[in-house]
């Protein structure tokens, strides 16, 4: 994602800042010597979950997918807005029009959840945010005592966490939000991979209509094969996040999922076929009765 950032706003004077937490040291020293070396500012936050205790985590999550409420605490006191972007992104286009963008006393700026997953899941469409791409007012932000009351929302309503922090954010910042287009936060379903959402242009609005022909950042929002490091990803904008791959310290680093080679194959339906056979030739165990 940082690469393909500044591979489109090379004539910024970007600060970035990186949070993390229980990275590899191996890994974290590639991406310090890598970044440090492309960026022209670049910080390296390291967050702690003792400030989250309390908020519930579930299936596949940890307690580091509430590490966004953390901008308050991680990011200087002398820093007022800031376009915070998911690690499953890639930036397609300069920022500077998002990062000018004004927010009417707003708390932050976001995409509207698509209709389907406000269907799935119970929220109201057009009154909930994706928080993968915001842009956020953090003198706002310092003013809404956010982890307290996040805390207490989360600890309170488990039920209704199913995307864990940006459902704290949206209860936390309900109407205090901008709608912006969906070109800054374009998701899966724009590009077919959502096959219960109609792409019909006659249903489409001029934001998602904008953001299928010229998207600035695409969010690889969703499992398996719709993330572009996995080989049997379909997604058209894939090599947005493959061309800035190849410009990485992890370039070589072979995709997931790989199918196995026609040879591999063969191997493993022949090793099969001599154990199913060889199972038949055991005598089959008697209960003493």
């Amino acid at each position: 994602m940082l690469q393909s950032l500044w591979d489109n706003n090379k004539d910024e004077n970007l600060r970035v800042y990186l949070i993390y937490d229980n990275a590899d040291s191996t890994v974290l020293g590639l991406a310090m010597e890598h970044l440090s070396a492309i960026l022209p500012s670049i910080s390296f936050l390291k967050a702690s979950a003792t400030p989250l205790r309390g908020f519930p985590v579930s299936g596949h999550a940890t307690i580091a997918t509430y590490f966004r409420l953390l901008l308050v605490e991680l990011l200087p006191d002398s820093i007022n807005r800031v376009v915070f972007i998911d690690a499953d992104c890639t930036v397609t286009a300069p920022l500077q029009e998002l990062w000018r963008m004004p927010l009417h006393g707003k708390a932050l700026a976001a995409v509207p959840e698509h209709l389907m997953s406000c269907l799935d899941h119970g929220y109201v469409h057009g009154e909930y945010f994706n928080a993968g791409v915001m842009l956020v007012d953090l003198v706002k932000w310092r003013q809404s005592d956010l982890i307290q009351r996040g805390r207490l929302f989360a600890s309170a309503h488990p039920d209704q966490l199913r995307h864990w922090d940006q459902d704290v954010l949206n209860h936390i910042f309900q109407n205090d939000w901008l709608p912006i287009s969906d070109r800054w936060n374009a998701c899966p379903h724009l590009f077919g991979l959502n096959h219960s959402y109609d792409l019909s242009p006659e249903n489409l609005n001029v934001n998602e209509r904008d953001a299928i022909k010229s998207p600035a950042i695409v969010h690889f929002a969703g499992p398996g094969p719709v993330k572009p490091w996995n080989a049997q990803c379909l997604h058209p904008f894939r090599n947005s996040y493959l061309d800035a791959k190849a410009k990485t310290p992890w370039s070589s680093n072979p995709l997931d999922d790989i199918p196995p080679s026609r040879l591999k194959r063969a191997y493993q339906d022949n090793v099969f076929r001599l154990k199913c056979q060889m199972r038949k030739l055991l005598p089959r165990s008697t209960d003493n009765v």
